[in-house]
């Protein structure tokens, strides 16, 4: 069962902080995280909802 939509955007604004401070690439932290692979894709679409012009593998 996937994770609550909440939690999603939690997790997806992190990820998005973490970025823009410079940590890794967006692939690397979102891995950071222990979460399903359905979880994942809802998170990578919540951040590409917020920032479509992100590169996943470029630093």
């Amino acid at each position: 069962m996937a994770m609550a939509m909440f939690k999603i955007r939690i997790l997806a604004n992190a990820c998005i902080t973490r970025y823009e401070r410079g940590e890794r690439t967006m692939n690397d932290i979102i891995d950071s995280y222990v979460i399903t692979a359905e979880d994942r894709e809802l998170v990578v679409a919540e951040i590409v909802s917020k920032k479509p012009d992100l590169v996943f593998d470029a630093e």
